[in-house]
Parts: structure tokens; sequence; C-alpha cells
């Protein structure tokens, strides 16, 4: 069985706030809890009452297996907690998908791209260039 630890909704319209729970990833959003953990309230004044969590059961279930949603990791790494299964980026680093490198065909569609650029650049520079009138002489000139 695969645990996600994530929030449920809970409150009324335009004024919700969260359960932190350990769920079964198979069950709905608001489904079947296996243990409850903690609350989020995001529209508490106080920063103290806005996220509390019993971080010793947390710690557990990250210990066991769960994995954390985004916004659960992001609380709780807010909090103190340290794992290795909290999904944040590390600060500084860029993201997995901006660091790969492009694939063979991406590069070459890049290098096109650009050259056309550039190509449309020369051409606007040249229409800005006032263009030289013929001279009268080659004009008229005998056959």
């Amino acid at each position: 069985m695969a645990v996600k630890l994530r929030f449920r909704r809970m409150g009324r319209s335009n004024r919700a706030f969260f359960r932190l729970n350990a769920i079964d990833t198979r069950s709905a959003r608001d489904g079947r809890v296996i243990e409850e953990l903690g609350f989020y309230d995001p529209r508490a004044k106080d920063a103290a009452k806005q996220f509390v969590a019993k971080l010793d059961r947390c710690k557990y279930w990250l210990d066991v297996g769960a994995i954390p949603s985004e916004t659960v990791s992001s609380l709780l790494k807010k909090s103190g907690l340290e794992h290795k299964q909290l999904r944040l980026p590390k600060p500084g680093k860029p993201k997995p998908a901006a660091a790969a490198a492009p694939a063979k065909g991406e590069a070459k569609a890049e290098s096109k791209g650009e050259a056309k650029a550039e190509a449309k650049a020369e051409t606007k520079a040249e229409d800005k260039q006032p263009k030289e009138e013929p001279k009268k002489e080659e004009a008229a000139a005998p056959q």
C-alpha cells in the first residue's frame, strides 16, 4: 500500500482550511484517512497557528516511505523538518528540466530559428537605409 502525506480540504466555501493526513494513494482527496497529522489554516493571522503538525509522526511516515505533496513538502520544510523524501528544489540550482541538454533535433531547430531571426534583422536594416537612385546617364545610355 502506497501512502501519501496530503491535505484534506475542510471548512466552508471561501473559508477553507486543510487537515494534514496520511492517506492511501488510491483513495480520494477527502477520502478515508490512515492517520491525522495536523492542520493548515491559510487564513490564520498568527504564523504559529497557521500550520500545526505532529512532526515526529510526519517523520515516521516519511521514513516508512510516504510521499508528501509539494505543498506539504514546503510547509514541513518551513517547520524545520529535514528529510530526503521532501520534494523541493535546492536553492540556487536550476530545475532538472531546464538544466537538461536539448536533443539533437531541438538544437537544429533552435539554430534555424536564430538564423531566420538574423536574416530578418538584416533585411530590416537594409530597408531603413535610403535607396540610391539610378544615375541619369545610365538610364539614358545609347543603345
